[in-house]
């Protein structure tokens, strides 16, 4: 029998206890105990594996995130025009915000998280996303694909899009087809609202 392998992954096994835990109770409200409990291991385990509470968020987030963002492998993404990869970055994000409500809560809401280095975090990860965002505006203006505006005003207005997208799904429980939603959306960014 092998010994390893039958196992689940200690380190897995505290992330999605940290997601359970933190969702329900906030980052603040939460201590580290309660994840062990919820993870089944002991409260010195989980520091095997995190130096702090804020690292253990930190990397349960970035976890959380990546999940979403990383569907499509780079070679995929260079083949997709702009209106496609706008799609499936709402689509992605749609789907997050619907199987993680409580998580999403914690995100994009928890303004009590206060720790100097956890907003520093924060913060870079937000940069990063918006340079992301504005290459890929960019690269659909070389291409043909979006006429020429201020890149990083078309940035602002669709982060903005994705950082309230989550408050009618996770405080109202808003139930929306992520394919549709992310359709009409990625047309309203593209085409606007008015009648053609």
């Amino acid at each position: 029998m092998s010994s390893g392998n039958s196992k689940p992954n200690k380190r897995a096994l505290i992330l999605t206890a940290a997601v359970q835990v933190f969702s329900q109770k906030g980052y603040h409200n939460t201590r580290m105990e309660e994840i062990a409990v919820a993870a089944g291991v002991g409260k010195g385990t989980i520091y095997e594996y995190f130096i702090s509470k804020v690292q253990l968020f930190q990397e349960m987030l970035e976890g959380s995130l990546q999940a979403y963002s990383a569907s499509l492998s780079p070679q995929e993404i260079n083949r997709l025009s702009i209106k496609e990869r706008i799609n499936r970055m709402l689509e992605g994000h749609f789907k997050f915000c619907l199987e993680n409500r409580e998580l999403a809560k914690i995100i994009f809401w928890d303004q009590d998280i206060c720790d100097q280095e956890l907003k520093e975090w924060a913060f870079k990860s937000r940069q990063k996303k918006e340079v992301r965002l504005q290459a890929i505006i960019e690269e659909g203006i070389k291409r043909g694909e979006v006429k020429k505006l201020d890149v990083k005003l078309a940035m602002v207005v669709i982060s903005g899009i994705l950082g309230s997208i989550w408050v009618p799904i996770a405080l109202e429980d808003w139930e929306i087809d992520p394919r549709q939603a992310a359709a009409q959306v990625t047309d309203i960014i593209l085409n606007g609202i008015g009648a053609i």
